[in-house]
């Protein structure tokens, strides 16, 4: 109603801020669920700078809780996508409150890593550093993988995602192993090889492993046993402790063992045994 009424808002946010606090402060982002009407408007964009600029958190956590709570008669994404830019500014405000940080990181699933694009990698990838998400802060830990891999495969994605979210990609990859179908950029194992970030390539071979037992669609260059045995060695060689670190993840797993050529467990014990050779010469 005030963005309907009044034309230029600047000359009523002390009653915008307000209403946003009478509306939405004292509800439980986890438990919202919204049932009046919202008609995204152009008005919606000035709200957005208003309530950003403030530089109020609380505010901006209204807002927030807003355009993340469940409706039967809207869906949040039209208005939201607009705070992408402003989100990733928020890092002068560290640390969230716990309000704050829950409706950010629920802001960021709804997004969507498309919604990301235009403000850029490095962006979202501040952001997500001083959110430290994990699996339990998550409602759709499926949008999360999308979100991570859109990432991590960009162009940027290898400089600027930390390891923590590479990690946090394997740990999604173990929790619901068939919810992403999508291929797996070969360039990331050499990009990786290449600048020696083996913490990070680790998490990816966990990654490739853990889709390729399953009979997930793999490019071409990481179709056939022999390449991923390959560059699995590769790893082993250069960070010997990646060899457990794999065993726990895939050790994790629990479904039926997919027909391959080799099972999983044949290909990767060959690995280990080609290793622990070359240990010993």
């Amino acid at each position: 109603m005030v963005c309907e009424s009044h034309s230029s808002l600047e000359d009523r946010k002390d009653l915008l801020l307000l209403a946003l606090e009478i509306g939405f402060r004292h509800i439980n982002p986890e438990d919202a669920w919204i049932g009046a009407k919202l008609t995204h408007m152009e008005s919606h964009q000035n709200m957005v700078d208003i309530v950003f600029q403030s530089g109020q958190t609380e505010a901006i956590a209204d807002l927030l809780c807003a355009w993340t709570s469940a409706s039967t008669s809207h869906e949040p994404y039209p208005s939201l996508k607009t705070c992408a830019e402003y989100l990733v500014g928020l890092s002068d405000h560290q640390p969230y409150s716990p309000r704050l940080r829950q409706v950010i990181i629920w802001s960021i699933e709804l997004i969507g890593y498309q919604g990301f694009e235009q403000v850029g990698v490095e962006g979202l990838a501040g952001l997500l550093d001083g959110l430290h998400v994990c699996i339990k802060d998550m409602s759709r830990e499926e949008q999360w993988q999308g979100l991570l891999l859109g990432a991590i495969q960009s162009p940027e994605g290898i400089q600027h995602i930390s390891h923590q979210y590479w990690e946090l990609l394997v740990e999604l990859a173990v929790s619901n192993p068939w919810a992403v179908g999508c291929e797996l950029s070969p360039h990331i194992v050499t990009s990786l090889e290449d600048t020696k970030q083996w913490d990070k390539l680790q998490c990816w071979m966990g990654i490739i492993w853990i889709w390729w037992s399953l009979g997930a669609k793999m490019d071409e260059e990481l179709e056939t046993d022999e390449k991923l045995e390959h560059m699995t060695l590769s790893l082993f060689q250069q960070q010997p402790s990646a060899i457990q670190k794999l065993e726990q993840w895939v050790g994790k797993l629990d479904y039926p063992e997919r027909e391959r050529s080799k099972s999983f467990q044949q290909s990767f014990d060959e690995v280990y045994l080609i290793t622990e050779q070359q240990v010993a010469l």
